[in-house]
């Protein structure tokens, strides 16, 4: 499968103290989180739009209800302390139909590395995380014995085979997971520096137009990354390739 790789961008948002005297005293380390992870998805150059109706290179008239993203791991590897750094907990679902951030730590420094995050997990993770994962939602993990799934897309199309004006609204589902398919996402090398007073905004921003442009919607309204599926399997593996997922 080809990789997507993360180009990260990190917004730092600084925050003062309305005390003048906090301006010359040592700034305390923060109690809290101060990573903040977004998923954020476009179609094309736009972001998603819940309301609008898109078509697609097959002329299929379509809309999207939900999209969310089971990330198994994210971390961050920095290169001066050749050391992997553990930014956040592991298994956290991001969507648009939950809260859409997750927060996470690095220590007040310099920092000179790449993120990487796992989509999904491996057979093993699946099984001995079963529990965690059921506690994020149930419907995630799989019936059969390929693990868990990843991405899901659920939408409805219009009746291709009616005239749009008498047009009747048909239910997608597209889910991309199994243990087969799990991605490992490397972003660029980046250097930058946190303090105490700063919180990092980091956007995954998912680009759905690639994996839905050419999808015969009409023909494929299912798709469930069924490895005994040959038909099913083979589309759901060119979804994945064709799913872009970056940061901006």
């Amino acid at each position: 499968m080809k990789k997507h790789f993360l180009f990260i961008g990190l917004i730092l948002a600084v925050f003062s103290s309305c005390k003048e005297e906090s301006l010359i005293e040592e700034n305390p380390a923060p109690s809290g989180d101060n990573l903040e992870w977004n998923l954020v998805t476009y179609y094309g150059d736009r972001p998603v739009d819940f309301d609008s109706v898109y078509i697609n290179a097959t002329g299929v008239h379509f809309m999207l209800d939900t999209i969310s993203l089971l990330v198994g791991d994210i971390g961050f590897y920095d290169r001066n302390l050749e050391m992997e750094l553990d930014t956040g907990r592991n298994f956290f679902m991001l969507s648009n139909f939950k809260p859409t951030k997750r927060s996470g730590r690095l220590p007040a420094a310099g920092y000179y590395g790449n993120f990487h995050m796992v989509a999904g997990t491996d057979s093993a993770g699946a099984v001995d995380n079963l529990q965690e994962i059921l506690a994020i939602d149930p419907s995630l993990v799989r019936e059969d014995d390929y693990g868990v799934d990843y991405f899901r897309i659920k939408g409805r199309i219009f009746d291709p085979t009616l005239p749009l004006e008498d047009s009747v609204m048909i239910p997608i589902s597209y889910t991309i997971g199994s243990y087969l398919l799990t991605d490992t996402t490397v972003s660029e090398t980046r250097s930058f520096s946190i303090d105490n007073l700063q919180q990092v905004r980091i956007f995954l921003l998912a680009d759905l137009k690639p994996m839905l442009n050419t999808l015969p919607m009409g023909l494929v309204q299912e798709v469930e990354s069924d490895p005994t599926n040959t038909q099913d399997f083979t589309i759901a593996q060119l979804m994945a390739d064709s799913l872009s997922i970056g940061i901006f």
